[in-house]
């Protein structure tokens, strides 16, 4: 082509030449016959003599297109977005105009005048079409063949790339914030922890068992002070009653699926309510268990001193035979201090003051816990089946102090022991 700088290479070969230079060579009626065979206008054939004859610059149309932002478009806005697209393309070239810009770019042969920076540049715009408006144009630019459009990569390859590239970027500033959260997690962490190593455990001495030679005790609205050595009167504030059934089926599952609320009296090992418990300082701590007559006879009794949390300090059981006890009741043999046809007194372990934890930090005795435990037999359909009950210290910030009672008294010895006005004897061992 006499006014093109650079070749430029067609599908089919294509001659253009001007209208003198066919005169002379007399190649007129050959183009005539070709453009006849093609159908086009003589408007169009005159375009056409003329397209490359429009001086190319150096810098794409499409330079400096700003690449668009935002959601998808609807397939109106792609249109007109793509119409826009089109006419920037052509440049100052004479254009037949059509709504449709699928007409616009085949009437005008705007295909042609892609390029690669053209393509980038549509590529970038078509981030934003609908998915039918993508594929309609990926056909049109590939000639058919939409996998090669835009040379080796497809358009829905260039959105996926972009896609990725703004998936990655949004990945990697999460990334950030998560990294400066978890920063801010570690650093309050860290001055928790050293808040916890820095301070005092708190003291919870008012709030545990606490021995005391003598006690104060109110018997019918009168203060009598109780001197080591008289007979084990209970403090008021320090009897709790075994009312709490606790009762798991046998089974196969969670043990927690298997708890039944309600069972039968006839079933339990004593009634709730009919045991009562307190706690008294004779050599050590002691646990007064005071029941209807015989009630210890073939029962198995736990005795648990625990903290606030229920971490065990001591734990003793008694079994009046052997078998009373489930297989594999945890705790120490129980020493008995006192028995009787009503009352059984049971020795344990009532730490004074903070004592220090194995798993770290301090524990104060601030419960006992008591129960009667039923053994299940190979007949029976308890897993497990007690009473219980627990005995804990009362609120400290009222006016009196309280105390543990003591009692005293030697082996052999029949004391009274009274609990809540009921009065029952039993005899030291």
């Amino acid at each position: 082509m006499p006014d093109t700088e650079d070749p430029i290479e067609l599908p089919d070969p294509v001659v253009e030449v001007d209208s003198a230079s066919t005169a002379e060579e007399g190649s007129v009626p050959d183009r005539i016959d070709a453009e006849a065979r093609t159908g086009a206008s003589g408007e169009l054939r005159g375009r056409r003599s003329a397209f490359f004859r429009e001086r190319s610059d150096s810098v794409s149309p499409t330079a400096g297109m700003e690449s668009p932002s935002g959601g998808r478009w609807t397939d109106a806005e792609a249109d007109q977005q793509i119409r826009t697209f089109l006419v920037r393309l052509a440049g100052d070239r004479q254009l037949v105009h059509r709504d449709d810009p699928v007409e616009l770019l085949q009437e005008n042969d705007l295909l042609l005048l892609f390029g690669p920076e053209e393509e980038t540049a549509f590529a970038d715009l078509a981030l934003r079409f609908p998915d039918e408006t993508v594929t309609r144009w990926a056909t049109l630019l590939s000639g058919g063949d939409r996998t090669e459009a835009f040379g080796p990569r497809s358009r829905a390859e260039r959105r996926d790339e972009a896609s990725l590239v703004r998936e990655f970027q949004i990945g990697m500033r999460k990334r950030a914030m998560g990294g400066i959260l978890l920063l801010g997690v570690l650093v309050l962490v860290g001055f928790g922890a050293r808040a916890l190593l820095e301070n005092e455990p708190e003291d919870r001495s008012d709030r545990s068992l606490r021995f005391s030679g003598s006690t104060i005790t109110d018997i019918d609205g009168e203060p009598v002070l109780r001197l080591e050595g008289g007979p084990p009167v209970a403090e008021p504030t320090l009897i709790a009653a075994a009312d709490r059934v606790v009762a798991v089926l046998r089974g196969d599952g969670p043990p927690e699926n298997r708890i039944q609320l309600d069972v039968p009296d006839v079933e339990l090992p004593v009634r709730p309510g009919l045991l009562m418990a307190t706690v008294f300082e004779h050599r050590g701590g002691q646990v007064a268990l005071v029941g209807p007559e015989d009630w210890w006879i073939g029962a198995c009794v736990r005795v648990t001193v625990a903290t606030d949390s229920l971490r065990p300090l001591d734990v003793v059981v008694h079994e009046s035979k052997e078998g009373a006890c489930p297989a594999g009741l945890g705790g120490r043999a129980a020493r008995v201090t006192c028995v009787g046809p009503a009352v059984l007194m049971l020795g344990v372990d009532i730490p004074q003051g903070g004592v220090e934890l194995d798993e770290g930090g301090l524990g104060w005795a601030e419960t006992i816990r008591f129960g009667i435990e039923a053994a299940p037999g190979t007949a029976s359909k308890w897993e497990v089946l007690s009473v219980r009950g627990a005995i804990t210290v009362a609120d400290a910030s009222g006016t009196r102090e309280i105390s543990v009672p003591a009692f005293g008294g030697a082996p052999g010895d029949v004391v009274s022991v009274e609990i809540g006005g009921a009065i029952e004897e039993c005899t030291l061992t």
